[in-house]
C-alpha cells in the first residue's frame, strides 16, 4: 500500500463504493444503491487497486469474493470514515448556531407503528436546530445496530440487542408480536382451541436471520428450520406462502388478518412483547444534536402514553 502516500478526496469517494460493494455483498447491489453503472463501479475499483498497489477482490463469472487485502482495506476504511464523522460531530458542537447533520437509522417495520412518534421527534428538534439536516434510512435491524456500533450512524432506532455491549439503548415504546401462519398452511383452518402447543412447535418456522436471538429454539432444530426472511414484510411474504409460521409484529400482520390472507396463533402461548428503543454508541454521547434526538424521542412518546399507564408505570 506504499502508493497511498497521500489521501484525497478521490480517494475516499472510491473507499465508499468499494465499502458499499462490501456490504451489500456483490456489484449488482452496489450499483442500484449507488445509482452508478457496472463498467464504472468497476472503473472505481480497478482505480483504489492501483492507487492502493493490491487486488482486493474477485469479480466476474465466479462471483464476488473479498480478499484477506480487502478484508484490511475495508475495517481501515470504516475505521477512517468513523473517525471523520467523529470530527464533524466535535468540530459542530463548537457552534450552536452551525448547521448540523444527524445521521438516524431506523430498523424496517418501526415507522409505520401506530405507537411511533418518530417524526413528531424530528420535528421538535427542528424547532431547535431550525439549521439541521436530517439524513435518514429504514434498514435490517442488525444493519442499523451495527452501523450505530461503527459511528456511521448518529442515532438508530430499533430492536433492543445485547449483543452490542457497547450500545446504549433508551427504551421508547413496546411492540407486540405473535406467531402467525398464512391461509394455505395446514393450521389455518383449525379452531384456535383445537391448536396445541406441539402442533406449534413441530410446525416448519421462518425466521428474520438477524433475530434468530429472540427464539432460537426454532431455528436449531432441523426439522422446524424453514425460509429466512431479512426484514418483516420479507418474512412476511413467506408466512404469507404457507411455507411456514413465524412471529410478526402485530401491526405488520393486522391489514392481512383483515383480508383473511393471514391469521394469529394461539395468542396466549406466542404473544411476545419487544422493546423499541433509541440506540447510540460511544461517539454520539459528544454529539449534542444526536443527545438531543434522544431527548426528543423520549419526551415525545412519552406524552404519547395514557396518564393511567404512566401511572401504573411509576407504581410499579
Amino acid at each position: 500500500m506504499s502508493n497511498l502516500s497521500q489521501i484525497y478526496d478521490v480517494d475516499l469517494k472510491l473507499l465508499r463504493c468499494f465499502c458499499t460493494i462490501v456490504e451489500e455483498g456483490s456489484f449488482t447491489a452496489a450499483q442500484s444503491v449507488l445509482n452508478l453503472s457496472q463498467s464504472m463501479l468497476s472503473e472505481y475499483l480497478k482505480s483504489l487497486e492501483i492507487r492502493l498497489g493490491v487486488r482486493l477482490c474477485q469479480r466476474g463469472p465466479k462471483g464476488f469474493k473479498l480478499y484477506h487485502e480487502g478484508e484490511v482495506v475495508y475495517q481501515a476504511a470504516k475505521e477512517l470514515f468513523a473517525s471523520v464523522e467523529n470530527f464533524k460531530q466535535r468540530a459542530s458542537n463548537l457552534n450552536d448556531s452551525a448547521g448540523h447533520e444527524l445521521i438516524i437509522g431506523v430498523q424496517d417495520h418501526i415507522v409505520d407503528n401506530p405507537r411511533s412518534r418518530i417524526a413528531e421527534a424530528i420535528s421538535r428538534l427542528a424547532e431547535y436546530y431550525p439549521n439541521a439536516r436530517f439524513k435518514l434510512e429504514v434498514m435490517l435491524g442488525f444493519q442499523m445496530t451495527g452501523h450505530v456500533a461503527d459511528g456511521l450512524i448518529h442515532v438508530g432506532i430499533g430492536l433492543t440487542d445485547d449483543h452490542f455491549s457497547q450500545l446504549t439503548f433508551e427504551p421508547l415504546f413496546p411492540e407486540t408480536a405473535a406467531i402467525y401462519c398464512g391461509r394455505a398452511h395446514p393450521l389455518f383452518h383449525i379452531r384456535d382451541s383445537d391448536i396445541t402447543l406441539q402442533q406449534i412447535e413441530s410446525a416448519v418456522y421462518a425466521n428474520r436471520g438477524h433475530l434468530e436471538h429472540f427464539h432460537p429454539e426454532r431455528i436449531r432444530n432441523a426439522a422446524t428450520r424453514g425460509d429466512i426472511g431479512y426484514g418483516a414484510h420479507a418474512h412476511m411474504t413467506l408466512i404469507l406462502s404457507g411455507r411456514n409460521i413465524g412471529y410478526l409484529p402485530d401491526h405488520v400482520a393486522q391489514p392481512h388478518v383483515e383480508t383473511g390472507r393471514l391469521r394469529v396463533l394461539r395468542q396466549d402461548l406466542t404473544r411476545k412483547v419487544h422493546a423499541i428503543a433509541a440506540v447510540t454508541g460511544p461517539s454520539s454521547s459528544e454529539f449534542k444534536l444526536a443527545r438531543r434526538f434522544v431527548d426528543c424521542l423520549i419526551d415525545t412518546h412519552m406524552e404519547s402514553i395514557p396518564m393511567t399507564s404512566k401511572l401504573a408505570m411509576v407504581a410499579s
